[in-house]
């Protein structure tokens, strides 16, 4: 996917790159809820999961949570046979990713990380598995602002 929101968006040209701005601005504005809007914990975790896949989209950048949240995976051996909690795979990390969500009384700005975590997992875990659900409405969502 090299562009969600192309030039014949009904906002005007937006670009992935400035869609990512505006998804990422809004989801911080509104956990801090000074403001009209106030995300409580659901909210906020959808829209960070948009977020995230947005800013996937949009590259550069915006990248770089994915790289920092990959990179922790890496360093737990996620995807490793010999990492140290065993033989932890991706599939495994997004259920408990979905497990804490549902199990746990998060603040909106816990429930947002959890969204923009799950973002860069769930893709991860391939185009063949449930987590891939998901990932295809946020694109499906971000894309309808852009054709």
């Amino acid at each position: 996917m090299t562009s969600l929101a192309a030039a014949g968006s009904p906002f005007g040209a937006l670009g992935s790159g400035g869609l990512a701005l505006v998804v990422v601005v809004f989801l911080i504005l509104g956990v801090r809820g000074k403001g009209r809007v106030k995300l409580t914990a659901s909210p906020a975790a959808y829209i960070g999961f948009i977020a995230a896949t947005a800013a996937s989209a949009a590259g550069k950048t915006w990248g770089k949570p994915e790289q920092v949240i990959g990179q922790g995976l890496s360093g737990l051996g996620v995807g490793q046979s010999g990492g140290p909690f065993g033989d932890v795979g991706l599939g495994a990390v997004a259920l408990l990713l979905l497990a804490i969500y549902l199990t746990m009384a998060l603040t909106s700005a816990s429930a947002a990380a959890i969204g923009v975590i799950a973002g860069v997992v769930w893709p991860a875990t391939g185009d063949s598995t449930l987590w891939s659900i998901p990932c295809a409405l946020a694109e499906a969502a971000l894309g309808m602002l852009g054709s």
